[in-house]
């Protein structure tokens, strides 16, 4: 997008300085002088560019990500304006909202969520992830778990031990199996990575 916005230490640019896999290198060994030779990460797997990526998502909130960037007040204002025109049409997918494993605080937010069983709600993530790989024609679906006030799903004997008590779980709709593992399941089902 090639933005440009001032902070305190003056103008910043945008880059992929912060992206593992575009900024970070790996050493492949010594060449005849016994010097270190390095190449980018990117050169050893196959990436995307990051800007031909597609993004999309679910969240418990049904406010679009340009308000929701201005209400979490993490970046810098003036990015936030940037930003803002790129984000504002962005809204989640209606997402999987299990109270025992989220933070009471969440619950005023929780306005776009799936409603019906866990299994239903994982056949509509696995919807929701073929529809934005064929709507998008992309080779491949990447899932990334970003939420971060799920607290921990206990591993039990006969719930979430293996995959196939797992699968059963999910069927039956047990508590102790959290929106986070649903996801991962939809996700493997699907092909995703």
């Amino acid at each position: 997008m090639g933005l440009t916005w001032e902070t305190k230490e003056g103008e910043q640019k945008s880059n992929y300085w912060g992206s593992v896999m575009m900024a970070s290198t790996v050493k492949l060994g010594n060449d005849a002088g016994g010097n270190s030779v390095f190449t980018p990460m990117k050169n050893m797997l196959p990436m995307v560019n990051p800007n031909d990526i597609v993004w999309g998502g679910w969240d418990i909130s049904k406010m679009n990500l340009g308000d929701a960037m201005k209400r979490s007040k993490v970046f810098d204002v003036n990015l936030q304006n940037k930003l803002y025109p790129h984000m504002k049409e962005i809204t989640p997918l209606p997402s999987m909202y299990f109270p025992d494993f989220i933070a009471a605080n969440q619950v005023e937010r929780a306005d776009n969520v799936l409603t019906g069983t866990k299994q239903e709600q994982m056949e509509e993530i696995q919807k929701n992830i073929r529809d934005f790989k064929t709507s998008n024609d992309l080779d491949k679906v990447i899932i990334l778990w970003t939420a971060n006030t799920e607290r921990f799903a206990s591993v039990e004997e006969g719930i979430n031990d293996t995959a196939e008590n797992l699968m059963a779980s999910i069927q039956r709709g047990e508590a102790e199996i959290s929106a986070s593992t649903v996801f991962a399941v939809a996700s493997i089902l699907e092909g995703s990575m």
